[in-house]
């Protein structure tokens, strides 16, 4: 994204970076709450903004300096040029821990791949202390003019493989869990590889700092969706989600199932374990119910508190049968190895909305059949 070529009209390179950097700095106030849930990833996010201004005002104080002459230019040029080289390299490692723990939140796994992953950014740093002597992938002349190397180009490669390993994350991610409707990282992607192709192609515009801005930006708004559509609990969509599948079931008037799930007895885990348990019971449920969702393509939500809802859009009563019926054993096969304090269960209504079925009439039955089992299970 990020690799300098020769001298431009200098007006052009600063309108374009100031614009990038206004962004950014909008995007960086606007993100405030965001922030102060100091999750891992948000700081990262945070991070990749402070990365991209630095290196966004690096490019315009280097071209600003290319050719001009006076005590100390070389050596400032040099450091603002390396600047730039190991933010390449440092953006895009940044993105894949960020996209992993976007997608699999889970901090030790981000961790343990960060180790191998940074590799790259530290041989980069080692490559760019001995260019400072050796000008093997840029060089700075005397008369404080810069050059790259054809060795320069190596930095491209490394952006590449970091970018293709950002999707080989999504895509692991997705067979195992489903599609993340509100984490499209081709809204990051898409400006970084226009920007990067067209300052690759054509030596020595500067539009790629500023396509990464606009990329941070897509990003961010995909990120207000979540917290919109998300609960922040279980990670699952939420009842303001419900709403839109449920209106857009309505308008098409398709053939949906749907289960309502109710999670027994979740009274007795909070009063014996505490609240934390509680919440982690919850988790649990909704990672059973999450795996075989992405299994079946069934849309999971968090319908309120204990309860739990999975839609199933154009199928079949015997289609939802087989849901529910997958969610039972996964929940077997979770009480008998897991190693939590408590053991789960489940009480599941199942409905079909068909045409001439309301959404009020498809939810009651769910509702209906689901109170059915758990008054059997606190009878007995």
């Amino acid at each position: 994204m990020f690799l300098r070529g020769k001298k431009m009209n200098l007006q052009s390179i600063i309108i374009t970076n100031c614009i990038g950097i206004s962004l950014l700095l909008i995007l960086q106030i606007s993100s405030y709450l965001v922030r102060k849930r100091r999750r891992m990833s948000d700081k990262i996010f945070s991070d990749m903004i402070y990365v991209t201004i630095l290196a966004s005002f690096s490019e315009m104080v280097s071209f600003a300096m290319d050719g001009r002459q006076f005590a100390g230019a070389v050596q400032i040029n040099q450091f603002l040029n390396s600047i730039l080289y190991i933010s390449n390299v440092g953006m895009a490692f940044m993105w894949c821990i960020y996209v992993d723990l976007r997608l699999y939140r889970n901090k030790e796994r981000a961790m343990k791949k960060a180790k191998i992953l940074g590799i790259p950014v530290i041989l980069s740093s080692v490559v760019l202390i001995f260019n400072v002597k050796y000008h093997f992938i840029f060089k700075i002349d005397r008369n404080n003019v810069y050059s790259r190397t054809s060795l320069g180009n190596f930095y491209y490669v490394i952006l590449l493989g970091y970018l293709i390993y950002s999707i080989g994350i999504r895509n692991g991610y997705y067979k195992k869990y489903g599609k993340s409707k509100f984490f499209p990282i081709y809204m990051f992607l898409a400006p970084i590889i226009a920007g990067v192709t067209a300052q690759f192609l054509f030596y020595g515009i500067s539009v790629a700092w500023c396509s990464v801005a606009l990329g941070l930006v897509g990003i961010y708004m995909s990120l207000q969706n979540e917290l919109s559509y998300i609960d922040p609990l279980t990670k699952l969509y939420n009842r303001n989600y419900l709403d839109h599948v449920l209106k857009t079931m309505s308008r098409r008037n398709s053939s949906t199932g749907g289960l309502m799930i109710d999670l027994d007895y979740f009274k007795s885990i909070n009063d014996i374990y505490g609240h934390a348990v509680g919440d982690d019971a919850l988790v649990d449920s909704a990672n059973i119910i999450r795996k075989v969702s992405a299994e079946m393509k069934a849309i999971p939500i968090r319908f309120a508190g204990d309860e739990f809802i999975v839609l199933a859009m154009n199928t079949d009563k015997s289609e939802i049968g087989d849901i529910e019926e997958n969610i039972r054993n996964e929940l077997h096969s979770f009480n008998e190895y897991s190693d939590r304090k408590y053991s789960l269960s489940f009480s599941i209504g199942s409905s079909i909305y068909s045409k001439g079925c309301t959404v009020d009439e498809f939810l009651k039955e769910m509702d209906k059949n689901m109170y059915d089992e758990k008054k059997t299970k606190h009878s007995r």
